[in-house]
């Protein structure tokens, strides 16, 4: 499989976009004649003069898209998985740093509060949102900011390891 991919695996992609495109593009035409519409319509001025109107053959392309987009994030998920488990020698860093990263995450996790109150409640009441939620969402910012000052660290650091080198 892995050498089939490797020798046609970007002949594949292309073909699955361009059938996609087809799809919807015969989806788009299909739709418009059946609407008594032709290329040409201005469908932004027909939703002006009747907001009622449906253009549910443009759907397609968007199904069409969040569906790749999907299996793509799961193929890609497993296939590192996959490579993570067949090479585990060569994947301790990468093992390494995920477990760093969620160990800061559920320290940053376990130290936010729990309580909704203070001048941010009003807005979690509005929006419906749970102490776990609340927690998770101060946790991931955390993370993300930890993440972001370490990554420009590493880059000052390591400019400034390449001028001496």
């Amino acid at each position: 499989m892995y050498s089939l991919l490797a020798k046609r695996g970007q002949l594949f992609a292309i073909l699955l976009g361009v059938g996609i495109v087809v799809i919807f593009l015969g989806s788009v035409i299909g739709g418009l004649n059946g609407a008594g519409y032709n290329m040409g319509t201005d469908l932004v001025q027909v939703l002006k003069n009747d907001p009622a109107q449906d253009f549910g053959f443009f759907d397609i392309g968007l199904y069409l898209t969040m569906g790749l987009v999907v299996i793509a994030a799961i193929l890609a998920l497993l296939f590192g998985l996959f490579q993570m488990l067949t090479n585990i020698k060569g994947s301790m860093t990468g093992i390494i740093a995920l477990v760093a990263i969620a160990a800061i995450f559920f320290g940053f996790y376990s130290s936010a509060p729990d309580d909704l109150t203070g001048p941010i409640s009003g807005v979690l009441q509005q929006f419906d949102i749970s102490s776990g939620i609340s927690k998770f969402i101060s946790g991931s910012l955390w993370t993300t900011i930890i993440l972001a000052l370490l990554s420009v660290a590493a880059m000052v650091i390591l400019e400034i390891w390449n001028m001496f080198k």
